[in-house]
């Protein structure tokens, strides 16, 4: 690993283990064992009941991976002191690791997951550190006590997300803090967690046989979790994380439509790699698909948030602009031709080496549209029809449609292809 992620790494793994063995020596660790040992409990039983669950679930390299098993640690927090709060969550990482990760992600993942939670658990422990915790449950029956676990929860989860986000920055290519933040159903999700975390805890605090009602709606949230990512998966583009035609064809319906309404302009991309299956050919179709996901983040990165990016099939992406007029959209496309003639990807070369795929060019037709009453199909018809003529030019250019008459082309100079 590079040095850069790796001291990164190694810190926070460092500061959790002083955090933890701080608060074990100093922290009144002397008492809630028992209860820790009930939660740990908890925690199992829910593990092996989400089990076949969490297999299906997939996690994104690129994105944190929430999960749920939040809710035993953070009502650790709220009944005992931080140490053996603490110790709850190393015992249960370790075991949702032996049950559900060992064949599916590295130790090393794990352990550095298992570090950023104890260190958010650690700050939230400190924004809980002025109160009693006898009478912590007590004083959350008020609107002051609500706000102060409501602070803990959301300070629990910022240390923790941004700690992942953090590695996540120094080991993949994309350096958009955006790409990698959880996404806003995932960012409610973990919030949801501590919430019944919170409930937890309280029940626990009243009565402990109330505890095992939580695992219905818990296991119910699993499944309602597994239901959003199926439908995410069928709008999602494998290979490259974008959306696929179907998925980015109702999302530039609805822009249509509104920019029509709003009498705004628009324009259709069709993106088309030049000679991609030379590509395949020299470092086989493994490096070809890491290829189309360095062209996907390329694009993603140059557009603007609200604008769609799409992948149209094979070598094709599709991008729509919102907001532009003909001449701003092929500017737009000229730097996304100019993006894509920058990357520079080292990938494994025979007998162990690294070679290179750089000097990437890309024919793009660009179809702009006035505000007026326009299908999909009828700019896609027009940016392809554009797209044929920049290759039949020689390709690595871009041609812009006239936005009257999507037939007709008028080219934009490109760096010509070397021979």
């Amino acid at each position: 690993m590079p040095l850069r992620p790796l001291a990164y790494i190694l810190t926070v793994e460092l500061a959790a283990v002083l955090v933890m063995a701080a608060f074990l020596v100093v922290g009144g660790s002397d008492r809630g064992w028992g209860v820790v040992g009930l939660l740990f409990l908890g925690a199992v039983v829910h593990a092996e009941a989400a089990r076949h669950i969490e297999r299906v679930r997939v996690s994104r390299p690129d994105r944190a991976f929430i999960d749920l098993k939040s809710m035993w640690t953070f009502a650790g927090l709220l009944l005992v002191p931080a140490g053996p709060a603490l110790v709850l969550v190393c015992a249960t990482f370790a075991y949702w690791w032996l049950r559900n990760g060992r064949h599916h992600s590295a130790l090393y993942k794990w352990v550095f997951s298992c570090a950023t939670v104890v260190l958010g658990t650690s700050a939230a422990g400190l924004v809980l550190s002025g109160f009693e915790l006898d009478t912590l449950l007590e004083r959350a029956a008020g609107p002051a006590g609500l706000a102060l676990i409501a602070a803990a929860a959301c300070v629990r989860w910022v240390v923790n997300h941004g700690l992942i986000v953090g590695v996540l920055l120094l080991t993949t290519r994309d350096r958009s803090l955006r790409a990698h933040l959880a996404s806003p159903a995932d960012t409610l999700l973990g919030l949801g967690a501590l919430a019944l975390g919170a409930a937890l805890a309280v029940l626990a605090a009243a009565s402990p046989w109330l505890v095992p009602i939580l695992l219905v709606p818990v296991i119910t949230l699993h499944r309602g979790v597994l239901l959003d990512q199926f439908r995410q998966a069928a709008r999602t583009d494998p290979k490259t994380g974008l959306a696929n035609g179907a998925a980015w064809a109702e999302v530039a319906g609805k822009e249509i439509a509104r920019a029509g309404r709003l009498g705004l302009g628009l324009a259709v991309l069709m993106v088309d790699l030049d000679e991609f299956k030379a590509v395949n050919d020299a470092h086989g179709h493994l490096v070809g698909d890491e290829v189309l996901r360095a062209v996907a983040a390329a694009l993603s990165a140059e557009v603007r948030a609200y604008d769609a990016v799409g992948r149209f099939g094979g070598e094709e992406f599709v991008v729509l602009l919102s907001g532009v007029d003909p001449g701003a959209a092929t500017l737009a496309a000229e730097r996304l031709r100019a993006r894509i003639g920058s990357i520079d990807l080292a990938v494994p070369g025979p007998h162990g080496s690294t070679a290179r795929v750089r000097g990437l060019t890309a024919s793009i037709g660009c179809a702009p549209c006035a505000p007026r009453d326009i299908t999909v199909d009828e700019l896609l018809a027009a940016a392809d029809a554009a797209l044929y003529r920049a290759k039949r030019a020689g390709r690595d250019r871009t041609i812009t449609a006239a936005p009257t008459r999507p037939d007709v082309g008028t080219p934009i100079s490109g760096t010509p292809p070397t021979p």
